[in-house]
C-alpha cells in the first residue's frame, strides 16, 4: 500500500493540516469509477508500474466489478472540500470483509491505501485509516489486517505510529496469470485421472 505522510498520525503538524484542508471521507459509488481509475494508475507508477489498460476502460471495468451486485470490493473515499478544488478525489481505501473460520469472527482486509502525492501532506491516509476503524466499530468488527512493502519506510512508519500488532511471522504470497493457472492445470489433471481409475 502506497502511503507517504509526512508526520506521524494524531502530532500538531497532521492536525494542523487538517484544520487547513477541509476533507470528506465517504462511500464510494460508480460515480467515482473515472476518479478511482484515475488514482489507480497513479498508484500503479509509484510502485514503478505501467498501466495495462487505458483510463476509460479501467472506469468501466471498476464501475462494473467494484460497484456490481454485489460487490467485488468495498471503497472509501477523500474528497477535496477546498473551494476551488471541491470535488475532487485525493485518495482512497479499498478494503473487503472476511470471516475468519478459526476465530469464529467478522474481520477487514485493506487491499490499498492510496493518496495522490499533491496530498500527502494533508494527513488523509490517518483519516481514511479512522473512518475505516470507525466502520469495523460500527459493524461489530474486531479485527483488521493489512500489508505494507518493507522497503516503505514512510508508510511502516505511518501505520505503525497506529499502534498496530505486527505479524512479521506471516509471509505473504500470490499466485498470477500463468503460475496460478498452472496449478488449476495440475488440479483438473489429478481430478480426471482419480475418476479414471475408479
Amino acid at each position: 500500500m502506497a502511503v507517504e505522510e509526512e508526520f506521524p498520525p494524531g502530532n500538531a503538524g497532521e492536525d494542523r493540516a487538517r484544520e487547513a484542508a477541509p476533507i470528506s471521507i465517504r462511500v464510494a459509488n460508480p460515480r467515482d469509477a473515472d476518479a478511482l481509475a484515475l488514482l489507480s494508475q497513479e498508484l500503479l507508477a509509484f510502485y514503478g508500474l505501467a498501466a495495462r489498460y487505458k483510463r476509460s476502460y479501467m472506469a468501466h471495468v471498476i464501475a462494473e466489478k467494484a460497484f456490481g451486485d454485489p460487490p467485488a470490493i468495498d471503497i472509501l473515499m477523500a474528497i477535496d472540500q477546498r473551494p476551488g478544488e471541491r470535488g475532487t478525489a485525493l485518495g482512497f481505501i479499498a478494503f473487503s470483509q472476511h470471516f475468519a473460520l478459526a476465530n469464529c469472527q467478522n474481520a477487514i482486509f485493506i487491499q490499498d491505501l492510496f493518496v495522490t502525492r499533491r496530498a500527502r501532506t494533508l494527513g488523509i491516509g490517518a483519516r481514511l485509516m479512522g473512518a475505516l476503524a470507525r466502520l469495523c466499530v460500527e459493524r461489530g468488527i474486531g479485527q483488521l489486517d493489512w500489508t505494507a512493502d518493507p522497503w516503505n519506510d514512510k508508510a511502516r512508519a505511518f501505520y505503525e505510529g497506529m499502534g498496530p500488532l505486527l505479524k512479521s511471522e506471516k509471509t505473504y504470497y500470490r499466485l498470477l496469470g500463468p503460475r496460478l493457472a498452472a496449478l488449476a492445470t495440475a488440479d483438473a489433471e489429478h481430478d480426471s485421472r482419480t475418476r479414471t481409475s475408479r
